[in-house]
C-alpha cells in the first residue's frame, strides 16, 4: 500500500506467535512516500521506504489494553460463558482456539475502519447455526480471519439450529464475535417465518421467537431450565438427585398479554433544542437486513419508532397511540431523553352502577382529552371489568387476579402477564401443602421477599398464619391494604431484608413452608444458611432467572448445615412471556 503524507502513522499489530498482532509498533516518519509490502505482515521486516529514513523517531504511544468487566455467572453474559465452554466441547475445541486479540483492534487507526477492524468484522457466508443460547440467539463457529489456525464463536440473534445464514461481523470480545444476520439461505426445520405477526420484529430487541410454533417455544425453555441446572447444579446432576424436569405451563394469552411497557426515547447530548421527532419505541438488535418487512419499519437508529406492540395487550397498545400524539406535540420540551410508563390498570365494575362513574379519572386520554377504556369481563368469575392505561409511576392502579384484587404503584414490580397468574398461583398454592397433614393440623406460611401480598393473599386460604417480608416499604403498605381489602385477616407484613426474616419468627418450623421470590440476583449465601437453620417442612422457590434458582439450589442442598435433609420434588418452567427467550421457573423442596 503507498501512504503519501509528510507525517504518517504506520500502525502494524501482530497476533500471538508473530501471525499478526503480537505486538504494535508505531513509527513516525517525515518521509515524502512510504510503501509497505503487504507480503511483509507478520514478518520481522515491516516496511521499506523510498526515502532516506531522516525522521525522528516519536514518543512511543500509550496502548490501549482490553479490560474485561466482572460479570455475574448468572447474568446473560456470565451464562454466554458456560454456553460457549458446552459449544466448544462438542466441536472439540478449547477456549485457546477461538481467542480474539482485542487489543488489536483496539489500537488500530479505527476500531471501525482500521485494517485490523475490517479484516475481523467482515462478512461470512453460508454460516451452519449450531445451538440457541438462553438468550434466545444462534451460536456459531467461523474461521478467524487474521489467525489461519484458530476459529471463533459467533452469536447470531434470530438465527435457529439447522439454518444456514449469511452474517456480518461487527463487534469482537476475547472469545466471541457478534454478528448481524442478513439472509438465511436455507431455514431451519424449525423456522417458520409466516407465523411472525410483527413488522418491527427481526429488528427489535423485544421478541425471539414469534417463528417458532408455541409448542417449540415452550421446548426450548424447558432446554434453558435442563442447562441452567446442568452450568449452576453440576453436583446434583452428577449424583442424579434432581427429578426430571417438567414440561413448561403455557400462558393462555400468547400475544396481547403484556401489561405493561415502557416506550423511550433519546437526546442528543449536543442538542439544545429537538427539531424532529426522535424515535420512541425499544432497542434494535444490532442492524439485521434478513427481514425486507422490518427494514422499512421503525428505522434506523439505536431506538426503533414503534407504533404498536403485538404482546402488549388492547388498552396498552390504545395508551401507546395516545401518548405517542402527544408526544409529537410535546416533544420540543425534552432536554434529555426519557422512557414513558404504560401500566394497565383495571377497575372491577358493579353492574348495578353507570362504567363512566366508576371509571378514575387519571389514565391516558385521546385527543379530545377523553379517558381511553375498553370494557371485558373475567373468563372464569364472569366479572365486568374496565382496563384504563396509567403512566404516572406513582398512580396507584389495580390487577384482579385469582378472585383477589391488587393495588400497587404503577412503576413498582408487579407481574406483566396476568392471564397465566391464577395458573402460577394454583400451582404454588397447592405445592405448599405439607405432607401426610391431617384437616386440623397447624399449616403456616412463610412469603419472602413478598412484594405487595401477591402469593401471601393467594396462599392464605387454610392456612392458619401467614408472614410476608419485604424491603420495600411502600410494597409493604400495600400488601397490608391488599389483604384488607380482600378480607384476608391472616397475614401480617414486615418492613426489612429476607436476610433477617428468620431472627423474630415465632411459629413451629416444622408446621411452615416457606416461599421465596427473590428478584433476578436471586438469595445470598446468609439467607439461604438461615434458611436451612430454620429448617421449614418446604420451601417452593419462584424464580425469573432460571440459572440464579440453579446456582441457589445446589448451595442450599450441599453448602448448608441442613440442606441434606432436602430434597427436589419438582422442577417446572411458567411461560410469563411467549415469544420471548424468557422463562421462570418453580422449585419446590421438602424434607425427605
Amino acid at each position: 500500500m503507498l501512504l503519501r503524507s509528510k507525517r504518517a502513522f504506520v500502525c502494524v499489530s501482530y497476533l500471538a506467535k508473530n501471525i499478526f498482532c503480537k505486538k504494535l509498533f508505531v513509527y513516525q516518519m517525515t518521509v515524502g512516500n512510504l510503501e509497505v509490502d503487504p507480503s511483509l505482515i507478520g514478518k520481522r521486516s515491516l516496511a521499506t521506504c523510498t526515502s532516506p529514513p531522516t525522521a525522528r523517531r516519536a514518543k512511543k504511544p500509550k496502548l490501549k489494553k482490553y479490560k474485561a468487566k466482572k460479570v455475574d455467572p448468572t447474568s446473560p453474559l456470565g451464562v454466554l460463558q458456560f454456553e460457549i465452554d458446552y459449544l466448544l466441547r462438542e466441536q472439540n475445541l478449547k477456549r485457546e482456539d477461538v481467542c480474539n486479540d482485542v487489543s488489536a483492534i483496539l489500537n488500530d487507526t479505527s476500531t471501525v475502519d482500521g485494517v485490523v477492524a475490517k479484516m475481523y468484522h467482515r462478512i461470512v457466508d453460508k454460516v451452519k447455526i449450531l445451538k440457541l443460547s438462553s438468550n434466545g440467539d444462534g451460536l456459531a463457529i467461523i474461521e478467524n480471519p487474521v489467525e489461519k489456525n484458530k476459529k471463533q464463536v459467533v452469536i447470531v440473534p434470530f438465527g435457529l439450529p439447522g439454518d444456514l445464514v449469511n452474517i456480518k461481523v461487527f463487534k469482537t470480545h476475547p472469545h466471541h464475535v457478534e454478528s448481524d444476520l442478513l439472509s438465511v439461505t436455507t431455514p431451519s426445520s424449525m423456522r417458520n417465518d409466516e407465523l411472525i405477526s410483527c413488522n418491527y420484529f427481526g429488528k427489535c430487541s423485544g421478541c425471539q421467537f414469534q417463528f417458532l410454533e408455541y409448542d417449540k417455544q415452550l421446548e426450548l425453555k424447558r432446554t434453558t431450565i435442563q442447562q441452567a441446572y446442568k452450568y449452576f447444579a453440576p453436583r446434583l446432576i452428577e449424583e442424579g438427585i434432581l427429578p426430571d424436569i417438567g414440561s413448561t405451563f403455557g400462558s393462555p394469552l400468547q400475544f396481547n398479554y403484556r401489561t405493561k411497557l415502557t416506550p423511550h426515547f433519546d437526546v442528543p447530548r449536543k442538542v439544545k433544542t429537538l427539531e424532529a421527532i426522535p424515535a420512541l419505541g425499544f432497542g434494535q438488535k444490532g442492524r439485521p437486513a434478513w427481514r425486507a418487512e422490518a427494514s422499512r419499519c421503525g428505522g434506523k437508529g439505536s431506538i426503533l419508532d414503534i407504533e404498536e406492540c403485538p404482546i402488549g395487550t388492547e388498552i396498552i397498545n390504545k395508551g401507546m397511540k395516545n401518548e405517542r400524539k402527544r408526544f409529537e406535540n410535546e416533544f420540543t420540551k425534552y432536554k434529555k431523553g426519557a422512557t414513558i410508563l404504560l401500566r394497565e390498570d383495571t377497575t372491577v365494575l358493579d353492574s348495578s352502577k353507570d362504567t363512566a362513574s366508576q371509571l378514575k379519572s387519571d389514565g391516558s386520554t385521546d385527543n379530545e382529552g377523553n379517558l381511553t377504556h375498553i370494557e371485558t369481563e373475567n373468563s372464569e368469575s364472569g366479572q365486568k371489568l374496565s382496563k384504563t392505561c396509567v403512566t404516572n409511576t406513582r398512580q396507584i392502579v389495580t390487577e384482579y387476579i385469582d378472585g383477589y384484587t391488587f393495588q400497587f404503584s404503577a412503576g413498582e414490580f408487579f407481574q406483566n402477564n396476568n392471564s397465566i397468574l391464577p395458573l402460577v398461583t394454583k400451582y404454588v398454592r397447592e405445592n405448599l401443602r405439607i405432607p401426610n397433614s391431617g384437616p386440623d393440623d397447624e399449616h403456616n406460611l412463610i412469603d419472602a421477599y413478598c412484594g405487595s401480598g401477591l402469593f401471601s393473599i393467594c396462599s392464605s386460604k387454610g392456612v392458619n398464619k401467614v408472614i410476608g417480608v419485604e424491603i420495600s416499604a411502600d410494597s409493604v403498605s400495600f400488601a397490608e391494604r391488599n389483604a384488607k381489602a380482600n378480607g384476608i385477616e391472616n397475614c401480617k407484613f414486615i418492613v426489612g431484608k429476607a436476610e433477617k426474616l428468620f431472627e423474630s419468627i415465632d411459629i413451629p418450623n416444622d408446621r411452615t413452608s416457606v416461599i421465596l421470590d427473590p428478584p433476578r440476583k436471586g438469595c445470598d449465601d446468609l439467607f439461604l444458611k438461615q434458611l436451612a437453620d430454620y429448617y421449614p417442612a418446604k420451601v417452593v422457590y419462584i424464580s425469573c432467572n432460571v440459572h440464579s434458582q440453579a446456582r441457589d439450589v445446589e448451595y442450599f442442598l450441599k453448602s448448608t448445615d441442613r440442606g441434606k435433609d432436602y430434597k427436589v420434588e419438582s422442577i417446572r418452567g411458567f411461560d410469563f412471556f411467549p415469544q420471548t427467550h424468557h422463562v421462570e421457573s418453580v422449585c419446590v423442596l421438602s424434607r425427605k
